[in-house]
């Protein structure tokens, strides 16, 4: 069972430090992101009212709202968010699809008095989409992001599966062994690690133990990591050039996190 170990809030720098564990064996492969989720759910409601003749009914367009944008989950947990509803054909010509169901699912039921009950149930870490639609004119929809197993707003927290260690951002998760291993036998022993937000670009910096380094350049050692989208593509497997320390030691790691980036992974 994952179990959180640490939350600290840091207003725009975040930081956490874990202790060491070894790497998760099964990492998260996909985080939606809102607008590539909003984006798929479009097509989608799009493609299936194609096929469903309007009723004279839908000229008036009606409406569908949602009383909340988000609603946060952690993992198994399930909220409710109520809609509000103003159709000719009711509750019966609503629909609801969700961009990911693997990170998130929800239902709709009615409450009988021009409102119903959107239940979401969250899986997985990650951020994805629900949509609520109307069946017969997909042009009346409304939107709610879930955020399933996500640190809230400034905050950041590492769970622990056995000894394996994953830290979960408000908008990223990084996994990592506590033993990173870079080119030639070079490692070092993670203590530390934080996000750093700029102004457009955020860095990722491990500070940690130099164990032992490059076999074959004495005093110049290579740790690499890897970034992925939303849809779990690699966007860079980025390989980062270090000197051993000048005195003792530490080792302070910086990586630029490129932009659209969802999931990290070190080596």
């Amino acid at each position: 069972m994952l179990k959180r170990i640490e939350t600290k809030r840091k207003g725009k720098e975040e930081r956490t430090h874990s202790r060491v564990g070894r790497w998760m064996k099964d990492p998260v492969k996909k985080v939606l992101s809102v607008r590539s989720a909003a984006l798929l759910l479009a097509g989608c409601i799009a493609l299936g009212a194609a096929g469903t003749p309007l009723p004279a009914q839908a000229a008036e367009e009606g409406s569908i709202v949602m009383q909340e944008d988000v609603i946060a989950l952690g993992i198994g947990e399930t909220g409710t968010v109520t809609v509000e509803y103003d159709l000719t054909g009711g509750f019966g010509d609503m629909a609801v699809l969700t961009a990911d169901p693997s990170i998130a699912v929800a239902a709709l039921t009615d409450n009988g008095d021009g409102t119903a009950t959107l239940a979401a149930a969250a899986l997985a870490p990650g951020s994805t989409v629900a949509a609520v639609y109307r069946v017969s004119n997909a042009a009346v929809v409304d939107y709610i992001t879930i955020r399933s197993g996500l640190a809230d707003k400034g905050e950041v927290f590492t769970q622990m599966d056995g000894t394996s260690l994953v830290t979960t951002y408000e908008d990223r998760i990084v996994y990592y062994n506590s033993l990173l291993t870079g080119r030639n036998g070079a490692s070092v022993a993670i203590a530390g690690m934080e996000i750093e937000r700029g102004s457009g670009i955020d860095c990722l910096r491990v500070t940690g133990t130099l164990l032992s380094g490059d076999s074959q350049t004495p005093g110049m050692n290579i740790f690499y990591a890897n970034f992925y989208d939303a849809a779990g593509e690699l966007l860079k497997r980025q390989a980062l050039y270090t000197r051993n320390p000048v005195t003792g030691n530490v080792l302070e790691l910086e990586w630029y996190i490129p932009e659209g980036c969802v999931r990290i992974v070190l080596e």
